[in-house]
């Protein structure tokens, strides 16, 4: 079946295609709905997501609301239920397609998490099936829920990152181990999620005769850019030592791998894998990141929004789910004006998967505070014990100071920035009733009592009194004969007026 979904409401499609008026055949969800007409949509998130009709082959076969429900699974983003009314008796016959194009059509509106729908009793197991068909998994007490951000990117709001990279390379193997564990203490005591190092070879990273980099070569670094990896390549058999001693001190343990190989030494000591910018286009690594069934976060740094297109396309087809795009700019330190945050909303509205920040700024806090009051959901960055320590990666990683300072800022962002529903908070509850205006008498009133702005009535304060309805009534109100007697300070009430 070819279908198209249309912005608006049967009615108004109906009427725009010269159809004549439409009942709806059946009631298909339980949650809210606002029937058929193209009035006030008071629970909706209308300027987000108005109302969809599905068309098809000049029929309206049904009409789909969202309706907000708050915060996800206690996370960032909101959640939202459909409500689904179908005009033909047969909606199972599209409803799974078009709750798939409901899916995308949302991933990249951003800021919903989770989709719900509640069947109707009447809607039978068809109903259901066609869910399971979209992807909608049984979420007890009658509802069905999709979840659009992977449950583990809404955990506990920002996923901090502290990049070790080789900055645990101190010139043997027993300082090299004391190094990288100090390194993980630091990344605990700033309250860090996870702690990365990197795991790589150089001759599966560069070619031979690869030459230096101009970069290193004007911090003082001259090698060759494979000698260069060759020293700070860490052991195969460092990683499960590091690997063990973080999950020791409560801290997720993560390496970026640079191969197959490196994967396959990687991948049973982790929870996420992390695809580094240069290697976005490395397919073998894309598919194994997705065949593994974890969580991924890949790197965007000088890559074009060709490329990680068809990163993400790669990522999913080959069976990934839970992608964390992350806006990044390969500069070492990167300037504060090339780090682009505009660009985090806009990879999450583009592809509808989570987005985050790799920064390389030698700021500490400017960027991810950034980066997280606009959504990003993870940040990573550098950090060290001492910026005058040897090797490409200390000069501009963070302090261990300074990392504690940036995880105490994005907490701080992360609450503030809440889950982007608009309502009022249980913390405002007293001060909306004592000091948000209604419509108050200021004068003793009598029954019959004509109501006067300025007289007997005025927009004030209540205070303590009872507090009026809202001022936009003062209109209506003016000049009708109250209905019953109102002292000074208390509020007008619906139903205190006479009826014209």
């Amino acid at each position: 079946m070819h279908y198209a979904l249309i912005h608006g409401t049967a009615a108004e499609i109906a009427g725009a295609l010269g159809l004549r008026p439409l009942v709806p055949g059946n009631l298909i969800t339980a949650a809210p709905y606002s029937g058929f007409e193209a009035s006030d949509f008071r629970d909706t998130i209308c300027e987000r997501l108005p109302p969809l009709c599905v068309v098809s082959e000049g029929k309206v076969l049904g009409e789909i609301h969202f309706h907000r429900t708050g915060a996800a699974n206690g996370g960032a983003g909101e959640s939202a239920e459909l409500s689904v009314a179908a005009c033909d008796s047969r909606p199972e016959m599209w409803l799974t397609a078009v709750l798939k194009d409901i899916e995308h059509y949302v991933r990249r509106v951003g800021t919903v998490s989770t989709l719900l729908i509640r069947p109707a009793a009447a809607a039978g197991d068809r109903l259901v099936a066609a869910l399971a068909a979209a992807g909608y998994v049984d979420a007890k007490a009658g509802t069905f829920k999709l979840d659009l951000i992977a449950e583990y990117w809404r955990r506990g709001g920002v996923f901090v990152i502290a990049e070790a990279g080789s900055n645990w390379r101190m010139g043997s193997p027993e300082r090299d181990l004391a190094m990288a564990q100090a390194l993980i203490n630091v990344a605990v005591e700033a309250g860090a999620d996870a702690v990365k190092f990197q795991t790589f070879r150089p001759e599966t990273v560069y070619v031979a005769e690869a030459g230096a980099s101009d970069y290193l070569a004007d911090a003082g670094i001259k090698q060759s850019i494979r000698d260069i990896f060759a020293d700070i390549a860490m052991p195969y058999d460092m990683l499960p030592k590091l690997a063990d001693y973080a999950r020791s001190r409560g801290i997720e343990f993560m390496s970026t791998a640079f191969s197959p190989a490196d994967f396959a030494a990687v991948d049973p000591l982790v929870k996420v894998h992390k695809i580094a910018s240069y290697e976005i286009s490395h397919i073998r690594l894309i598919e194994l990141a997705a065949r593994s069934g974890k969580p991924t976060v890949m790197s965007t740094g000088a890559a074009t929004l060709d490329d990680v297109a068809w990163a993400v396309g790669h990522y999913h087809r080959s069976g990934g789910k839970d992608l964390c795009l992350m806006q990044c700019t390969a500069k070492y330190p990167a300037p504060l004006d090339t780090l682009r945050l505009a660009t985090i909303p806009e990879l999450q509205r583009m592809f509808g998967v989570s987005v985050g920040l790799s920064d390389h700024s030698r700021e500490a806090v400017v960027g991810p505070l950034a980066a997280t009051a606009i959504g990003a959901r993870v940040i990573e960055k550098h950090f060290t014990l001492d910026n005058r320590l040897p090797g490409p990666d200390h000069p501009f990683a963070l302090t261990p100071e300074e990392l504690a300072d940036l995880v105490a800022a994005v907490r701080g962002a992360s609450a503030a920035r809440g889950h982007g529903v608009k309502e009022v908070l249980d913390a405002e509850m007293e001060l909306a009733a004592f000091a948000q205006r209604g419509l108050q008498a200021i004068a003793e009133i009598k029954p019959g009592d004509i109501l006067t702005e300025d007289q007997n009535i005025a927009i004030l304060r209540p205070g303590r009194q009872t507090k009026g309805i809202h001022p936009r009534n003062l209109q209506r109100i003016v000049g009708r004969r109250a209905a019953r007697a109102i002292p000074p300070g208390q509020g007008i009430r619906d139903g205190d007026w006479a009826k014209p």
